[in-house]
């Protein structure tokens, strides 16, 4: 009988982190919560906050699970700094890490008043109890300390929930509301803990007994030397997470020693700048330590391709892509030779060329990549149907002539709905709609830009009647999706460019409307994107690549079908509607 090899497949590190992180920050937003019922007093706080909305969080269960999420988003987070070998970092980065390294020490006294000196001591587990020690006992220190507390609490959560959601479009849409909310919750948190506290004291003034029930024991109960026990408990509790932290730190600083005795490589960039760091550092954190510019959206975890360069020498010596790597080259269809700059490690010299520019000033447009510039963007290609037809019996400048006015006309109409044109081949143009960031606007543009597109040819094709023999045909390409904007090439000829899926699904559905019949072919991802419902528009069924699920989408034949009443918008439960149609050219 055979034996099997059984293994455990742990999920990815960053889906546990995530996981933890979700599971505390939806504990803060119940503790917060909690503390706005203070609106309702002392009473209402204690009923409400503590024995309703808190309740599951104080079960055994819960209790563990709560215990169990902290300590792995903890040992993740040092195992991150450990990994560093700079802190060379984006400020949005910096604040989350020092903001998250600063949580344990401030929330030790927290947790040992509140829960600790319950299970060890046996103290009162109530609002009253607490709140007497915040706001009787020791006001000045505990105040500042707990209000200290959920400020770097809720901040750090609330960079982590927008880091991993910004990307998504219905949290863009959405992103106001949020915001509001967010900073809503800890002010109303702060406004009902201060109400509840006013009542403490007001009770504890002329409410006989409740100051012997709810404060400190007297000197000389049995009790007496609780709260110096629980003091010098998360003195330290402080002191061991203290001890952790430099423990860190320390053999972080060992390994950099270890790895500056056993020499130094050079890095070679294609711009001419040379570099040299300990063996160790990754091509994207030796970047990074230099000052070169060096895309990195996801932060340096693998995920997103940015970093990417190609390696001109050296590459035989590098060690093979690891798992998370090689998903990510596959994605992107990278060419022999490319590597996320951030998984790569060298232990020889190497020449790299940087594949996406960090930063580029082009046409005016400034697109900044040093912190990552990943966005939901519109893609709209078009193309001239027949252009062989429109040079046979012409001079070739004649030929020039009807194309230029054609990619007039079409450029214009792109520019003028707050479009990018990214490249012309011929006779065949890709734009880009939503550098701006905001995506609903950029599907919304992209349409308009459509209906301005087909009025522009079709009296471009008025104009030119007497020299061709038909009207001008073309085909045009909508799709909304995720892409990585930056400027692609060498400093001398670099040229504003989207990375991803969207613009090749985009010049797919436009060949498409050869055999589709018609002349514009939208996806359903730019539809969502612009907040509007079905439209009275014929759909077929496609396949965009071979492998991947058919997808369908809208087939426009008219251009009247892209007038603003045929579009119905979204309506939100309140019944107005979230996006307006927008304003077509009429004629």
């Amino acid at each position: 009988m055979r034996s099997r090899n059984w293994r455990v497949k742990l999920p990815p590190e960053r889906a546990v982190r995530l996981t933890a992180g979700l599971i505390m920050f939806s504990y803060a937003t119940c503790h917060l919560i909690s503390h706005a019922t203070g609106f309702f007093l002392l009473n209402g706080i204690q009923a409400i906050g503590h024995d309703i909305i808190l309740a599951p969080w104080r079960t055994e269960t819960g209790l563990w699970i709560l215990l169990g999420a902290f300590l792995t988003h903890l040992f993740l987070g040092l195992k991150a700094l450990f990994r560093r070998r700079h802190l060379r970092m984006p400020a949005i980065e910096a604040w989350q890490l020092g903001l998250g390294l600063s949580i344990p020490l401030l929330l030790a006294p927290h947790v040992t008043d509140a829960r600790l000196a319950v299970l060890l001591y046996g103290a009162e587990d109530s609002y009253y109890r607490v709140l007497y020690l915040f706001w009787v006992t020791d006001p000045l220190v505990q105040l500042s300390r707990q209000f200290a507390l959920l400020v770097v609490v809720w901040t750090h959560g609330c960079i982590g929930i927008h880091m991993w959601l910004r990307y998504r479009v219905w949290y863009r849409r959405w992103f106001q509301a949020f915001a509001a909310a967010a900073l809503a919750l800890p002010v109303l948190a702060i406004l009902g803990i201060t109400n509840a506290g006013w009542d403490t004291i007001l009770r504890a003034a002329v409410e006989p007994g409740f100051s012997a029930l709810h404060g400190p024991p007297p000197p000389g109960s049995p009790h007496a030397g609780v709260p110096a026990a629980i003091a010098a408990l998360y003195f330290n509790l402080q002191l061991i997470y203290l001890a952790v932290l430099a423990a860190t730190v320390i053999l972080r600083t060992l390994r950099s020693a270890r790895e500056q005795r056993g020499g130094r490589i050079g890095i070679h960039y294609q711009s001419g700048q040379t570099i040299t760091v300990p063996r160790g550092f990754s091509i994207l954190e030796a970047s990074r330590w230099a000052g070169i510019p060096h895309a990195s959206v996801c932060g340096g975890r693998g995920r997103c391709s940015t970093c990417r360069v190609r390696v001109a020498r050296g590459l035989d010596r590098l060690e093979p892509p690891a798992a998370a790597e090689l998903a990510t080259l596959k994605r992107v269809a990278a060419s022999a030779g490319v590597r996320l700059a951030c998984q790569v490690r060298p232990s020889c010299d190497v020449n790299v060329a940087i594949l996406v520019s960090a930063a580029r000033s082009l046409d005016g447009l400034r697109v900044d990549l040093s912190e990552g510039r990943e966005l939901f963007v519109t893609a709209l290609h078009i193309d001239l149907r027949e252009s062989m037809r429109l040079a046979a019996g012409r001079l070739p400048f004649d030929a020039i002539f009807i194309v230029n006015r054609y990619i007039e006309a079409t450029t214009g109409a792109i520019l003028a709905h707050r479009g990018h044109v990214t490249s012309v081949a011929g006779d065949g143009i890709m734009s880009v709609f939503g550098l701006d960031g905001d995506a609903a606007a950029a599907a919304r543009a992209a349409l308009a830009a459509t209906g301005a597109i087909w009025q522009a040819i079709d009296q471009l094709s008025a104009e030119l009647a007497s020299e061709i023999s038909s009207p001008l045909r073309f085909g045009i390409g909508v799709h909304s999706g995720l892409s990585v904007v930056g400027a692609i090439g060498s400093p001398e000829h670099a040229s504003l460019q989207f990375l991803g899926d969207t613009g090749n699904v985009a010049a797919r559905l436009q060949a498409l409307t050869k055999e589709m019949a018609c002349t514009a072919i939208v996806s359903p991802a730019t539809l969502a994107a612009a907040g509007w419902q079905s439209l009275a528009w014929r759909r077929a069924v496609v396949d965009i690549r071979g492998g991947d699920p058919a997808m369908t989408v809208f087939l426009i034949e008219r251009r009247e079908q892209l007038a603003a009443d045929v579009f119905r918008p979204i309506k939100t439960e309140s019944g107005h509607p979230l996006n307006a149609p927008p304003q077509l050219p009429a004629g």
